[in-house]
């Protein structure tokens, strides 16, 4: 192996170790991030969704003020947007909300830490094993 191939190479190495840790580390750091805001300090996380913070769905109604003469179009029109907004406030407030963005947080930073974890491990064991290589030869 010529000199400037192993330079590369070792290079190549330790570039592939160190971004591959710190994918790791940003994995770990979203995970601590995520069990912080969800046991230690819970109104951290209260702002931050914004899916969470979505305003209601809107619907413009063509009625007059007199209750008594509403169609039946009308009257399907107020339970359907009743019907619409439960559904809504279900979906998009309080701990169910912030639960499906506290997994998918979760879920986001486990994959990071299962796939960079043993990139890193891989190429810091090439690299340690080349290093004791050298060792016994010099």
């Amino acid at each position: 192996m010529s000199k400037t191939t192993k330079i590369v190479r070792t290079v190549y190495l330790y570039i592939a170790a160190l971004v591959s840790l710190i994918f790791v580390a940003v994995g770990t750091g979203t995970l601590l991030n995520t069990a912080l805001k969800t046991y230690v300090f819970p109104k951290a996380q209260k702002g931050g969704y914004s899916r969470c913070n979505q305003q209601p769905p809107v619907y413009g109604l063509d009625g007059t003020k007199d209750a008594n003469v509403t169609t039946e179009q009308q009257k399907q029109q107020i339970a359907n947007m009743l019907a619409d907004y439960e559904n809504w406030k279900k979906d998009n407030s309080g701990e169910e909300c912030y639960s499906a963005e506290r997994q998918s947080s979760v879920v986001d930073a486990i994959t990071m830490i299962l796939v960079a974890l043993p990139i890193c491990l891989l190429h810091w064991r090439i690299i340690k094993r080349e290093k004791e290589k050298e060792d016994r030869i010099s």
